[in-house]
């Protein structure tokens, strides 16, 4: 699966999967091992149990409590958790992940 094509990675009662636009995947690697391998390809820690592919973001909005809401290509939405907002804002600025 080429990475442009994932949307996110996100895991599930121990299990690793990626989202495309019409399939799910289950990956053989812990979701930390994903993001270190990954992010300089534009991926992005955005909750515990979550890595949004920043090339897949449509719009982003704040929402309550220091949250941020990231709307997808294929219209799904992501929350993302205030813990990684920070990091989220130094990217969208110019910043380096």
């Amino acid at each position: 699966v080429p990475l442009s094509d994932i949307f996110y990675v996100e895991t599930v009662d121990n299990h690793v999967f990626a989202y495309t636009r019409g399939k799910v995947y289950e990956l053989k690697c812990k979701l930390y091992e994903f993001e270190e391998l990954y992010r300089r390809e534009r991926f992005f820690r955005c909750s515990k149990s979550m890595v949004i592919n920043l090339m897949q973001i449509s719009s982003v909005y704040p929402i309550f409590n220091g949250r941020f809401s990231a709307k997808l290509f294929n219209g799904e939405e992501i929350i993302i958790s205030r813990q990684y907002v920070p990091a989220l804002k130094e990217y969208l600025s110019g910043g380096v992940i």
